[in-house]
């Protein structure tokens, strides 16, 4: 990140005020997510069992009805943090999502998947259908793919000096960080297990809440499996967790101690979970680990943020002092007016057929097919026009349709003027021996005619060529450049070199093509 390429757009506000609102924001969105992953996990959890012989099924249709909203809730209110990320941590996000592109734009596809299954998963009658649990199936699988590429993308983002080596691994994380991200992506899956389980107890249970509600073991297991998976999640940190976040962890550990004990003690002594303890007690874990990770994102993103405004700072001072003379220049082009073949030469065409016309403007160097030395041509009125305001496909010569007939014959004239473009094809000064012309003629007719057509005109099977070949009864070359381009061929066309012809053949191929122009410059487009 020390080269001066990070520009940075000034932000609408301070970056404390953008902090605050992103974890404010992703806290809420993250609850949602917790709640819509959980209640997914549980669905298809009970439509498993229910296709094993238990009574898991009615407990599949009573939890999927709340799906709708949890993801509804979750995709909208997800929008806000999203564009925060971009705001806060630009280099970073944008760094890591551009690693993982295709990944991070199939998210969308999959959303789109999961939703759409989920949907007419109604779950409405009590008999077992192979297709329904196959549909929930690929329905949580569609849906856990997000998380997934989520917890990739900021396991990327948080690990700057890892990005190189990921690209030239072939975009794959080295096995420590596939570590990290995994036990990162099955903490989620676990809260998600959990915050499911607390919504679905306290609001689907019902009257079933008090003695026959599963939902506190999913609960408990949940967990269980977080006090397994977040102390390795921890070790696992590149370069620590630091003070700050390991208090926070001690702070989720603790609750999340308190919650397993209350579960514990109300299956020993048949109490139930009071919702506003149980809620509280939920708090403190999501906000203890969102904090734990918001240190550790900060740790890691702050020093970088730093180096890229620093690095937008250095490039604006090295080009300040050129700002108000690429402002005059752009306010002269703005200026300018193409009312003549001069200045439309100038502007349209230089740049490419250069200023002498040579073919070796600025940007010809940069295209396939070369541009054209200009005095080389001869050609008539119409069909210089034609191509003017059709241009040539397959290559950069555009169609001028922009400008009207006027302006198009003021180029012409400039044109005619300064190349001599208009006119007969000029005659062959080289000696042609006889049997050479009757080859040349033969080699036309049985290989060049092929494309050109017997009369130069071209023929179906090249009018579709990317470019066409040209209409030798109105375009030619002067002999030297023909016969140039005869032996070399004519990059970025259909047109092969045939130098292995003998030269006095060349010559007389020139002379072939000549024949078939027409002597019309004077005819009027």
């Amino acid at each position: 990140m020390s080269n001066l390429r990070d520009i940075l757009l000034s932000k609408p506000f301070s970056i404390d005020w953008a902090q605050v609102l992103l974890f404010l924001t992703f806290s809420f969105h993250l609850f949602l997510v917790l709640l819509m992953l959980g209640t997914a996990i549980l669905a298809v959890s009970y439509l498993i069992s229910g296709w094993a012989g238990s009574q898991g099924r009615p407990w599949a249709g009573k939890i999927l009805k709340s799906f709708l909203a949890h993801k509804s809730l979750a995709v909208v209110l997800g929008v806000g943090p999203l564009l925060l990320i971009q705001v806060n941590y630009t280099v970073p996000f944008f760094n890591a999502t551009s690693i993982f592109a295709p990944y991070w734009l199939l998210i969308i596809a999959f959303l789109i998947i999961a939703f759409v299954l989920f949907d007419l998963l109604k779950l409405e009658k009590d008999t077992f259908r192979t297709g329904e649990l196959l549909m929930g199936l690929a329905a949580l699988a569609g849906l856990l793919f997000v998380p997934a590429v989520f917890t990739l993308v900021l396991t990327t983002a948080e690990n700057p000096d890892k990005w190189l080596s990921i690209i030239k691994n072939g975009f794959r994380l080295d096995r420590f960080l596939t570590a990290h991200w995994l036990l990162r992506y099955l903490h989620v899956l676990g809260a998600a297990a959990v915050f499911g389980a607390a919504y679905h107890h306290f609001f689907t249970a019902g009257n079933s809440r008090e003695k026959d509600s599963p939902f506190p073991k999913w609960i408990f297991l949940g967990l269980l499996f977080q006090f397994v998976d977040g102390p390795l999640l921890a070790v696992s940190v590149p370069g620590g967790i630091g003070l700050s976040s390991a208090i926070f962890m001690v702070v989720g550990i603790t609750a999340a101690a308190f919650l397993i004990w209350t579960i514990f003690r109300g299956y020993s002594q048949t109490k139930a979970l009071r919702p506003a303890v149980t809620a509280l007690v939920l708090l403190i874990i999501l906000y203890a680990m969102l904090l734990a990770r918001q240190t550790l994102q900060n740790r890691r993103f702050t020093p970088l943020m730093k180096n890229a405004v620093q690095n937008s700072a250095n490039y604006e001072k090295k080009t300040d002092p050129y700002q108000q003379e690429a402002i005059n220049a752009y306010k002269a082009r703005l200026s300018l007016v193409y009312d003549n073949g001069k200045t439309i030469y100038a502007e349209s065409c230089a740049f490419c057929h250069g200023a002498a016309g040579n073919g070796k403007g600025p940007e010809a160097g940069n295209l396939a097919t070369p541009p054209e030395d200009l005095a080389s041509i001869r050609t008539t009125r119409r069909y210089l026009y034609k191509t003017l305001i059709r241009g040539i496909p397959g290559t950069a010569m555009p169609y001028f349709g922009i400008f009207d007939k006027t302006k198009l014959y003021s180029l012409i004239v400039y044109l005619n003027g300064n190349f001599k473009m208009l006119g007969a094809p000029e005659p062959v000064r080289v000696t042609i021996p006889e049997a050479a012309m009757k080859e040349a003629r033969q080699t036309y007719a049985s290989v060049c005619a092929q494309c050109h057509g017997a009369d130069g005109r071209g023929t179906s099977f090249a009018e579709n060529f990317q470019p066409p070949p040209p209409d030798f009864t109105q375009y030619s070359l002067l002999p030297g450049r023909a016969f140039e381009v005869i032996t070399d061929g004519y990059p970025g066309t259909m047109m092969t070199p045939y130098r292995q012809l003998p030269e006095k053949v060349r010559w007389g191929l020139v002379e072939v093509i000549s024949s078939k122009r027409i002597n019309a410059a004077s005819i009027p487009p």
